[in-house]
């Protein structure tokens, strides 16, 4: 049963998250919200024992985002979460952990007396840090502050800045005269901070945090972790782009009987033309199943049709064959604003050089749709001479991923299983870094590149992107 985001107020708050754990609900605005509605109390004490043992069967992690959650509860009961994410730091825990403990004031000084006692090296003098920013006058803190400023009077300078406690000046300032000339550094920095503690000071409490810019308006489900049959009760979701989504994700499932049932009677059913149409090209993998062909070839080449669901139903013709009729209803509805970047689509995955203008001509295109599939054609279709323009895109990040894919398909370079790496090495290099995304996305195209050509992938199985 769909837990709609109507639904998410009264839903029992671990349902709520065991639903995201299993991607079956995105992690937006609205999931966020339905939590901080429940205010800290027990919210925060749900969310973080979820938090630090997800069941088995969640497919999602959640930890960054309950961690977000938790932050903008402010509650102790988030405590144990903390600890544990720092218990994982290796010294380069992001500031964020820490500033969502320095948040909660005195209830974190006992767990974090602890874990500085269990810590070393850097993760000692970020909590050292992290316990003076804490606002609370504690004789534990003030003797750890006093034990750093006797052995490293720079580091200690902050601390005892941030603490604020002018109790401390007479200490600060005997270390001061006993230091000595080759200490120079050390003493500017000690009598800056100072200058801070003898200032009037002005209490303010920690900053707002803005939670929401966390998370995005709204967010699908995880599709790629779902199985086809919860996929497929997607397809009665009230919200028609869920629906849509839902039709789209289906392809990527192992044809059955079940499936074929669940997209016809989509693609011949639904109330919207754009579900419809994804329906349709979803179909794409089951022309070979009886009267599926003479379906798809029926609605493209319908004039009654929605344009949406003719754009579908082409690009699910296009992948299985192209013939006069076929290309002309391309170029109609590539004349079409509506459906430009879907009959441009279904020209790409033609494979036929004849419409490798078409990409060119839209590389460069201000409608993002129309640019993407551009991009795509241009890999797709082998256009070694537009590599250059693909290079250029390695700078934007919103093109990036996609330029990435397209360059490893058409750059120049022997297409073969001992070339592989090398060529990977290249795009690397003439990228900058790449990150983790990045690199399944050029491994991925490599191994495409070479499926294309007849041959057995080099890094992992090969798929459209």
């Amino acid at each position: 049963m769909l837990l709609l985001p109507s639904q998410y107020a009264d839903a029992p708050l671990r349902d709520l998250l065991h639903e995201a754990g299993l991607g079956r609900i995105g992690v937006d605005r609205a999931f966020v919200q339905a939590i901080l509605d429940r205010g800290p109390g027990g919210a925060a004490a749900e969310v973080a024992a979820y938090a630090l043992e997800q069941p088995e069967e969640d497919r999602v992690e959640l930890s960054v985002d309950l961690f977000y959650i938790l932050r903008a509860l402010r509650d102790p009961a988030a405590i144990p979460f903390l600890i544990h994410l720092l218990h994982q730091d290796d010294g380069e825990a992001p500031d964020e952990i820490y500033e969502a403990l320095g948040e909660l004031g005195e209830a974190a000084v006992e767990p974090l007396l602890a874990l500085r006692e269990q810590a070393e090296g850097e993760q000692r003098a970020n909590l050292e840090f992290l316990l003076a920013g804490l606002g609370v006058k504690d004789d534990r803190i003030r003797q750890i502050l006093l034990d750093r400023l006797a052995t490293d009077p720079a580091d200690a300078a902050i601390n005892l800045s941030l603490y604020g406690d002018r109790e401390l000046i007479p200490a600060m300032q005997e270390r001061l005269d006993r230091m000595g000339e080759d200490e120079q550094d050390q003493k500017r920095e000690l009598e800056y901070s100072l200058r801070n503690l003898e200032a009037p000071v002005i209490e303010d409490g920690p900053p707002p945090f803005d939670v929401f810019a966390n998370f995005e308006d709204v967010a699908p489900p995880v599709w790629d972790v779902l199985e086809a049959d919860e996929i497929v009760e997607f397809l009665a979701h009230p919200d028609p782009g869920v629906r849509k989504e839902a039709a789209e994700a289906l392809v990527d499932e192992e044809p059955d009987d079940d499936l074929l049932a669940a997209l016809l009677g989509a693609a011949e059913n639904d109330s919207d033309p754009a579900v419809r149409g994804a329906a349709w090209q979803s179909l794409s993998e089951y022309w070979e199943e009886p009267g599926v062909a003479a379906k798809l070839r029926d609605r493209m080449a319908d004039p009654s049709a929605s344009p949406l669901e003719r754009a579908g139903a082409a690009i699910a013709v296009a992948s299985n064959e192209l013939t006069p009729a076929v290309e002309a209803v391309l170029r109609e509805l590539y004349d079409r604003d509506e459906t430009r970047p879907q009959a441009m689509r279904a020209m790409w995955r033609t494979f036929d050089q004849r419409f490798s203008p078409i990409f060119s001509k839209h590389l460069q295109d201000p409608i993002r749709p129309v640019q993407n599939e551009a991009i795509t054609g241009v890999g797709y279709l082998g256009m070694v001479y537009e590599s250059k323009h693909l290079e250029q895109m390695f700078d934007d990040p919103d093109l990036r991923e996609r330029a990435l894919f397209a360059y490893a398909l058409c750059c120049a370079g022997d297409t073969t299983r001992s070339n592989a790496k090398k060529l990977y090495r290249r795009i690397a290099d003439l990228a900058g870094s790449l990150d983790e995304e990045e690199k399944a996305v050029v491994e991925t195209a490599i191994d495409t590149r070479l499926a294309l050509h007849g041959q057995e992938p080099v890094f992992a199985r090969p798929h459209d992107h």
